[in-house]
Order: C-alpha cells, then sequence, then structure tokens
C-alpha cells in the first residue's frame, strides 16, 4: 500500500508512462484490456493515444456503478453488494479476470476506487483505490491509499499506478522466458 503520491502526475508523465507500455506490448505482441470504475476511461484514453495502441489495446470497459460491474463484467451481486462495497480486491481482480477473458486480450487492467470529491456511498474514503491486473496464468493486486489531494492527482497517481502493475507483469514474462530484453520499469518515472 502506498502513501505518498508520485512527484508528478500530469498528462505528460502519463502520457510517457503509457507509450513505455505501449512499448511494452508490442514487444512482447500482447493486447491489453482495461476495466475501469474510478477512472471513467482515461486509462483506457491515455494508452490510446500512444503510438502503437491500434496493435496493443484490445478495448476497455467502464463500469462506474456496481451494476456495470454486474452486467458488463459479469461480478456477482453479492460481491459488489457486500458490506465492504465494490472496492476491494475481490472486486478489481475480478474486473480484471473477466475484462480479460470477454475482450480477447492477453493482459487486463482493473482500477476501482474513490478519488473524490467526497467518500463513496459504503463510507470507503478518498484515496482508497484497489488495482489488479490478470494474464491467463495470474492475477496480481496492489492498493493505494492516497494522502488527500485534487481528484486530478489521485485520477494521474492511480492511472501510474495501473500501468506500473501491467508494466511489472509484462517484465516478469520477459525475465521468465527466453526474451533477454531489459525489464520495463515506470514506478519512479517523473
Amino acid at each position: 500500500m502506498t502513501n505518498c503520491l508520485p512527484s508528478d502526475t500530469s498528462d505528460g508523465a502519463v502520457a510517457m508512462v503509457s507509450q513505455r507500455v505501449l512499448n511494452a506490448l508490442c514487444d512482447q505482441g500482447w493486447r491489453l484490456a482495461t476495466a475501469e470504475s474510478c477512472t471513467a476511461g482515461r486509462l483506457a484514453g491515455a494508452l490510446a493515444a500512444g503510438n502503437g495502441a491500434g496493435s496493443a489495446l484490445q478495448g476497455g470497459f467502464v463500469c462506474y456503478s456496481k451494476d456495470a460491474k454486474v452486467r458488463m463484467l459479469g461480478l456477482s451481486p453479492d460481491t459488489v453488494h457486500s458490506s465492504a462495497g465494490a472496492v476491494t480486491e475481490t472486486v478489481a481482480r475480478l474486473m480484471a479476470e473477466n475484462a480479460r477473458q470477454r475482450s480477447g486480450a492477453e493482459i487486463a487492467v482493473a482500477v476501482t476506487g474513490v478519488l473524490g470529491p467526497s467518500c463513496d456511498e459504503d463510507g470507503n474514503p478518498v484515496g482508497l483505490v484497489d488495482i489488479a491486473c490478470a494474464r491467463e496464468d495470474l492475477t496480481r493486486h496492489r492498493r493505494e491509499r492516497w494522502p488527500e489531494a485534487a481528484p486530478e492527482i489521485l485520477i494521474g497517481a492511480t492511472i501510474l499506478s495501473a500501468l506500473d502493475l501491467v508494466a511489472e507483469m509484462l517484465a516478469d514474462l520477459s525475465r521468465s522466458g527466453t526474451d533477454d530484453r531489459p525489464a520495463v520499469g515506470v514506478k519512479h518515472l517523473p
């Protein structure tokens, strides 16, 4: 869980990291799908603006409401309407896994959280975000607890964290296979 925001959450920083992830996806020959709640499509939008998006970005699901998570991604109503709400590790993992399966992409990333300006209907605080990334053989999760900041800053930080998780999953493939290219790292980029 992270307690500090990246030093640069600007559109330029997001574009730079998005391009690095797109390059890694193209190098791997993989396509990415997104499943977004609190970022409302901005993660897919950042990727779509980069070179190679036509080959590397399969598509995205914007599932802002609990009902959309059920209808579009097939999550159980019991899961999203539990006492913990829709900002949980379980929801993020299921969003990523189901987005990958439904889209036909090799890898998917999902974000669900509260980015302000106020807490959600379940009482989850602003800055709480669950992110998951899934490929066929592995799903990873990360929870961020950002400090209080403007929603735009929190959105940028969340997109950067999600891209970092995708980069980690792609780097693992490079390290575990015969590919000797350097790992793609984006965690502390400007």
